[in-house]
C-alpha cells in the first residue's frame, strides 16, 4: 500500500490511476478513514482517483488535530508531495470542511470541490468532544443513531461502529472538536471553483439546509439530493454518489 512522506509522517493513501489528466483527491470525514469511500470511484476514467488517511487516522503516521486548518495543511501537503495538478477534493463531512478550507486559502491546483453532507459550518455536541474509554460504546451508539438513513441494512451500520470502536478515544474528541471550530460562512463567496454539492435528503448531523444554504453562497455551485439516505452517502447510497461524482468529474475532463 502506498504511503507519502508529510511533514515527516507517513501518509497512507489508495490510488487509482487511470494515466488521466484530472485528479480526484478524497478525504473523510470525522473518525473515517479510506475505507469510507466507494470502490467504484477507482472506476472512474476520467480522473486518478486517491482516497487518503488523515494522519492519526487509518494506516496513517501522526497526530490527530483538534483544527481544520492542520487537517487541510496536511491535504495540501499530500498533494503537493505528489505534485498533482487539476484537483479536485471530494470531502465527507469534516473532509467538506478541509475541502473549504484550502479553497479559501486560494491553493493554485485546485480545479474544483465535491462537498458531501457537510457544510459551511459545523458543530459538534458537547458530549462528542470529550470522550473516555468508558463513554465510547454510548456514544458510537448516539453517533450510529444520528449517522443512518433509516433503510440502511444493519449489517453496513454494526461494520461502521465496529470500525469506530477500534480507534482512540481521543481521535473522535480531537476531530469533533475540529469540526466544532470551524466557520467558512463569510469566505464562500471567494471559492471560486466548479462545485457539486450532495446531500441526504433525511441527513440529521448536516440537515439539507446546510447543503442550501452552501448551494446559495458558493458562486459556482449545484446541489444533488439523495433519497433516502442520511450522513452516510458513501456506505448507504454508494452507487448513486459515485455516478454523480463521475458525471461530475467526466465534465471537467471535457473542459
Amino acid at each position: 500500500m502506498p504511503y507519502v512522506d508529510v511533514a515527516g509522517n507517513n501518509m497512507h493513501y489508495t490510488v487509482m490511476d487511470q494515466d488521466a489528466d484530472w485528479n480526484l483527491v478524497c478525504i473523510h470525514g470525522a473518525a473515517g478513514d479510506t475505507r469510507i469511500w466507494p470502490a467504484s470511484l477507482g472506476e472512474i476514467r476520467s480522473c486518478n482517483t486517491y482516497c487518503i488517511d488523515l494522519p492519526g487516522h487509518g494506516r496513517s503516521d501522526g497526530e490527530v488535530s483538534s483544527t481544520i486548518p492542520d487537517y487541510a495543511a496536511a491535504v495540501r501537503g499530500f498533494v503537493e508531495a505528489l505534485g498533482l495538478k487539476n484537483v479536485v477534493l471530494a470531502g465527507h463531512s469534516m473532509g467538506g470542511a478541509i475541502a473549504q478550507q484550502l479553497a479559501a486559502d486560494g491553493v493554485e491546483w485546485l480545479k474544483g470541490m465535491i462537498l458531501v453532507a457537510t457544510g459551511a459550518r459545523l458543530r459538534a455536541a458537547p458530549e462528542f468532544m470529550d470522550i473516555s474509554d468508558e463513554q465510547l460504546p454510548d456514544v458510537i451508539e448516539k453517533m450510529a443513531a444520528a449517522m443512518f438513513g433509516p433503510n440502511t441494512p444493519a449489517a453496513v451500520i454494526e461494520d461502521e461502529k465496529a470500525r469506530i470502536a477500534a480507534q482512540a478515544p481521543k481521535v473522535l474528541a480531537s476531530d469533533f472538536t475540529a469540526c466544532n471550530g470551524f466557520d467558512l460562512t463569510d469566505q464562500l463567496h471567494r471559492m471560486d471553483v466548479p462545485v457539486l454539492i450532495i446531500s441526504g435528503d433525511i441527513d440529521h448531523m448536516t440537515p439539507l439546509k446546510f447543503s442550501q444554504f452552501l448551494e446559495d453562497k458558493l458562486p459556482n455551485a449545484e446541489l444533488a439530493v439523495i433519497a433516502p439516505a442520511g450522513h452516510m452517502l458513501p456506505l448507504e447510497q454508494p452507487a448513486e454518489l459515485s455516478r454523480l461524482i463521475r458525471e461530475f468529474m467526466d465534465a471537467r475532463a471535457r473542459q
